[in-house]
């Protein structure tokens, strides 16, 4: 059977209308090293001959006095977060909570899955949702008739790593690379769950459409200081390419883009503007009147997909299968389609 393996960590949503995927499953939780040195591009560059550099305060409220350093490399454009920090310490207050089932997520997901479906996804095709942190994302697709499993080492409920002693056919990771202190090992994580013919979904914030200068525009995808290496578009195909695979189809939008009322980047966005820039808003009670106050925020709720902000990628990448295996498949089908006379 066909699998998918799905890389992100669950998280909730502004308003009751926001699912955001974020990759706490692999993250390092310990104290590291400062990066001054890219550790994503063939030839690396150094925060000393850094394109940009930008102090940024974190968008996260009982952190706003915090600052962080973010630099861009000037060989591949990718953005890194400077500091060492003790990631364990800022996880214990980050303010995702335990992810429902809602009408955002649900629609969200729907669309997710959508995409998954134009690149091959069928109904008899079984899952595995890595870093699928209480599990909803798999609570959804086994709602949908799929055979889903989820791995998440920080979850008990989903810490059994014999899920992963398999290989399978469709990994997805959404919003995930970018947490990770090590992108490289992380891809190669996901590139060891895949066999011949497999599909890689990789969504991530995409550091060539983040102004450095505008934290106020691009708060949500700098999210300092939890989005430790945020890559070039450049940067996300090459640690593919490097590994044999193949590029299928590349989008330029975040996946909870959609036409349901509510469900979109745009709406989210300029509602955690509107209340102070905050990461928090997203999983705290709606302020509803404050919506209602705005006629902007009123119009996106119903047209904000038709204004998709900048600021993600999704790439579809795919295991090429060997000529051998091509091979013996074709003979497969002709034997089996043939009629022996004797």
């Amino acid at each position: 059977p066909v699998t998918i393996l799905n890389v992100g960590y669950q998280g909730t949503d502004i308003i009751g209308c926001l699912t955001y995927t974020n990759a706490v499953s692999l993250l390092s939780r310990n104290t590291m090293s400062e990066f001054t040195v890219c550790n994503v591009c063939e030839h690396p560059g150094k925060f000393e001959n850094a394109s940009e550099v930008k102090e940024h305060y974190s968008n996260v409220r009982k952190f706003k006095d915090e600052k962080f350093t973010v630099w861009r490399c000037s060989n591949c454009h990718s953005l890194h977060s400077k500091e060492e920090v003790n990631l364990n310490y800022y996880y214990e207050h980050y303010p995702i909570k335990t992810q429902t089932m809602n009408y955002a997520t649900r629609y969200a997901y729907y669309n997710r899955l959508r995409l998954l479906r134009k690149q091959g996804l069928k109904k008899e095709h079984s899952i595995l949702d890595f870093g699928c942190g209480y599990g909803v994302f798999v609570l959804f697709l086994q709602q949908c008739g799929y055979k889903a499993f989820g791995y998440d080492p920080y979850v008990e409920k989903y810490s059994d790593k014999k899920v992963l002693e398999n290989r399978y056919d469709i990994v997805t990771s959404y919003e995930a690379l970018e947490h990770a202190n090590q992108p490289v090992e992380f891809f190669e994580q996901i590139a060891h769950c895949v066999r011949q013919g497999s599909l890689i979904a990789i969504e991530t914030p995409n550091a060539d459409e983040i102004d450095l200068q505008d934290h106020v525009k691009f708060a949500l995808e700098l999210h300092q200081p939890y989005h430790r290496h945020i890559l070039s578009e450049k940067s996300l195909i090459n640690l593919g390419l490097k590994r044999g695979l193949e590029v299928v189809k590349i989008y330029h939008r975040f996946y909870f883009d959609t036409l349901y009322p509510m469900v979109n980047t745009r709406l989210l966005k300029s509602y955690v503007r509107i209340t102070g820039n905050f990461f928090d808003a997203m999983f705290e009670k709606p302020r509803w009147r404050l919506v209602l106050m705005y006629p902007q925020l009123l119009f996106y709720i119903f047209a904000g997909y038709f204004f998709p902000p900048p600021g993600h990628i999704a790439v579809f990448f795919r295991m090429p299968i060997s000529d051998q295996l091509q091979k013996a498949d074709f003979l497969t089908k002709d034997i089996g389609s043939s009629t022996v006379k004797i």
